[in-house]
């Protein structure tokens, strides 16, 4: 006698695959929404060729592939960068306005009030790249490493001065965490610009900086600047007979200029997974590598959370220095 309930099986088994797959599709559609449904724009808080503007035009192109729409840059400077990242934190939070953030982003709210929190604000998408940073002085200074030029600055007492852009800059918070460690002290002379600042000390008339590699490297090259020591926690190949001032008995002077990406605060979740997935696909080949390694720039990537706990731990930073050192905007 043949049974009739093994032939209704495979229908059975069928359903119960058809039923799962409908959930299965149901919970993915919930959790990854339509996305991108128009262009996609990065805002930039600074000028055209700066070092984050040329970051963002990178991953703007490669995002536009990965995505399927047309992801492009747009500029807001001002303010320190004030304006543009103003203008980020209030786009609405579904993934179609996005921010590249230099290092910047924690240390101007540190310096001064701003309209916005560098934590709260945003959500953090993915880190993109660091650049170390070199200690240049001038070619007319006797110094030959860092050990003598320690030494030559601390000759000098209250002669002996650093160049930065400006007050709350990179190079000026930097070297105030250097002197500090090395025990000299310094006059801090701003500049009305980065190359201003480079040139005062090429001229000789401020004794040391902390710049840029890519843009003190060309002034190394010729002669018009000692390139002393670097403040990464590598060499840079710009500069690979340059050591590290953690080679120099420093090792917690590893100090670099940093670029995230981030959207608006209640940017759902998975837009956020997504653009961090074809964020480190986009960077992660020898091409990328190389093209950033020729601006100065380390290719550095990983997780929302990864660029969330950096913002976090160099805003605290910053605010506790600019806070123990009195440094205002006066």
């Amino acid at each position: 006698m043949k049974h009739a309930f093994p032939l209704a099986a495979p229908s059975l088994a069928a359903a119960l695959l058809l039923a799962c797959c409908g959930s299965a599709h149901a919970q993915a559609s919930q959790d990854m929404p339509s996305y991108p449904r128009r262009t996609v724009k990065i805002v930039v808080p600074y000028s055209p060729g700066t070092s984050a503007d040329t970051i963002a035009r990178r991953a703007a192109e490669q995002l536009s592939q990965r995505l399927g729409q047309n992801v492009y840059v747009e500029n807001r400077p001002g303010a320190s960068g004030v304006i543009g990242t103003s203008y980020a934190a209030g786009a609405a939070p579904d993934g179609h306005t996005l921010m590249v953030g230099p290092t910047t982003l924690v240390i101007t709210p540190a310096f001064r009030p701003t309209p916005y929190d560098p934590v709260k604000s945003f959500v953090p998408v993915g880190q993109i790249a660091e650049s170390a940073q070199v200690v240049i002085t001038g070619a007319a200074t006797p110094a030959r490493d860092f050990k003598e030029l320690v030494a030559h600055l601390k000759s000098r007492g209250d002669d002996a001065s650093y160049a930065s852009p400006g007050i709350a800059s990179t190079a000026h918070l930097y070297t105030t965490v250097l002197q500090n460690m090395v025990g000299v002290k310094m006059r801090h002379i701003p500049a009305s610009s980065l190359n201003t600042a480079i040139m005062d000390v090429v001229q000789g008339s401020v004794n040391m900086m902390i710049a840029p590699i890519e843009a003190a490297r060309p002034l190394v090259a010729s002669g018009k600047l000692k390139a002393i020591a670097q403040t990464g926690g590598a060499r840079s190949p710009l500069l690979p007979a340059v050591p590290t001032l953690a080679e120099l008995g420093y090792p917690n002077y590893q100090l670099a200029v940093w670029v995230g990406l981030y959207a608006p605060a209640g940017t759902p979740d998975p837009i956020v997974a997504r653009l961090n997935r074809e964020l480190e696909a986009a960077f992660d080949t020898e091409a990328m590598r190389a093209s950033l390694a020729d601006t100065g720039f380390e290719v550095v990537l990983g997780t929302p959370e990864d660029l969330g706990r950096l913002t976090r731990t160099e805003f605290e930073r910053w605010s506790r220095i600019i806070k123990t050192e009195g440094i205002s905007p006066e």
